[in-house]
């Protein structure tokens, strides 16, 4: 019996040990758990991006990213891949001409050569400075795979593993379509899981409906200040002015004329210490015992649905 009891413990404690606690961090999705100070890291500058998972630094040497793999882009015998260029975007915009920490694995080099890293990006969060790990974030905004070709940390790999399971659950970036992805190669994954909405992933008009890319990605519950968050995974600005959320407690929030550009986040806030630009009420909309959020165009058309 003890033992029975050791290991419903374990079971427990693990699955608390590597729960998402999710946060923005300029407009990406970021888990807090991976905020870290790299003491030890190397500075670098990072002048060039060449594709999602591959960077230059300093005097051209090369940076491969441990323990993730995006679609390519650059590749001499290889066409661009599914989502590619929406990777390689997504870390020029982030990390080119910015000041990025280096953290190593056992191995420092790979077979071209390349230096082999974890990329921490220093941000600025609640009045902060945090790092984050860009490593991560490809995988958590569904820019990339976990690879696990080359073995790594094993707590990174298992933590990878989770971010990834929820990107491909929620259809993010290179998962997004309603088919099976073009995935990274090296990645273990299997395909996309259901997704919790049906909502169409391309932006089309029918004879009396328009469908749109927008999805609520999560809401923190938890704390004084919560909030929900919504992407525009579409490749279209989205005009939310007249939209609504709903929450299954009965209260509804109504969008300003705000416009969401193609991979934007936007957060609306609640409860007494809510901040930000889109604050709903001073009031706690979300209970921490689980509800469910239903996101409607202008017409009232259901666009997307979270529940948790």
């Amino acid at each position: 019996m003890k033992r029975l009891i050791v290991a419903v413990f374990f079971m427990i404690f693990s699955a608390i040990a590597f729960a998402l606690s999710l946060v923005i961090v300029n407009s990406f999705l970021y888990d807090f758990a991976f905020f870290d100070d790299p003491a030890t890291s190397d500075e670098a500058f990072c002048s060039r991006v060449v594709n999602g998972d591959t960077i230059v630094i300093n005097d051209g040497v090369y940076v491969r990213l441990i323990g993730v793999n995006t679609p390519e882009t650059v590749h001499p015998s290889k066409p661009v891949e599914q989502f590619g260029k929406e990777a390689s975007e997504f870390t020029r915009t982030h990390l080119e001409g910015k000041t990025v920490y280096l953290t190593y694995d056992q191995n420092r080099q790979d077979k071209y050569g390349r230096l082999l890293a974890y990329v921490w990006l220093p941000v600025e969060f609640r009045g902060e400075t945090k790092y984050v790990l860009w490593n991560a974030v490809l995988i958590l905004n569904g820019y990339g795979n976990v690879y696990t070709d080359f073995a790594f940390k094993e707590e990174y790999m298992e933590k990878f593993r989770e971010l990834e399971c929820y990107a491909r659950k929620l259809r993010l970036g290179l998962w997004s379509t309603s088919t099976e992805p073009q995935k990274a190669q090296g990645s273990t994954s299997t395909g996309p899981q259901k997704t919790q909405e049906s909502t169409p992933v391309e932006s089309q008009e029918t004879e009396d409906v328009k469908t749109y890319n927008v999805k609520i990605v999560t809401i923190q519950y938890k704390g004084k200040d919560e909030y929900i968050v919504i992407q525009n995974f579409g490749t279209s600005p989205v005009n939310l002015a007249g939209w609504k959320i709903f929450s299954k407690g009965g209260q509804w929030y109504t969008f300003p004329n705000i416009t969401l550009d193609p991979g934007e986040i936007i957060s609306v806030h609640s409860g007494p210490e809510a901040s930000g630009a889109l604050v709903w009420t001073n009031q706690y909309i979300w209970n921490d015992k689980g509800d469910k959020a239903t996101l409607y165009d202008v017409n009232g058309n259901v666009v997307s649905e979270y529940e948790y």
